[in-house]
């Protein structure tokens, strides 16, 4: 039996000290397949890392990468890991709405950094 596969929305900092590290504690029970950012640097530069832990992780990037995510009938799951100001944002919404009319079994995990959730409150 295959571990379930997920893919992270998001290459920054956060994903690379604090997701990976933790997702790799547990790559028994889940797998990282995809790491999209909106460049491509960044997502290879995320994928750099993680690929110590999930050796068969992919960078993708832009529109075409968001679509590889949505078409890609292995994916369980999506951990949204960006700045509060882009999880809003139309693009995701978009990409939320395009997710739940492909596979009602999909499952979203929308992560935000707790400091950014505490800078946000008290301004």
């Amino acid at each position: 039996m295959t571990t379930p596969q997920i893919a992270i929305l998001g290459a920054g900092i956060f994903v690379k000290t604090q997701y990976v590290p933790r997702l790799s504690e547990i790559s028994d029970i889940v797998s990282v397949k995809f790491i999209w950012s909106r460049s491509e640097e960044s997502a290879k530069s995320a994928v750099e890392i993680a690929r110590k832990h999930f050796g068969g992780v992919e960078a993708v990037w832009g529109d075409q990468g968001l679509d590889r995510i949505i078409n890609d009938d292995s994916i369980l799951g999506v951990a949204v890991v960006l700045a509060g100001q882009f999880q809003v944002s139309s693009l995701f919404s978009c990409f939320l709405l395009l997710v739940w009319e492909h596979c009602a079994e999909f499952y979203l995990f929308l992560f935000i950094p707790l400091c950014y959730c505490c800078y946000a409150c008290h301004q």
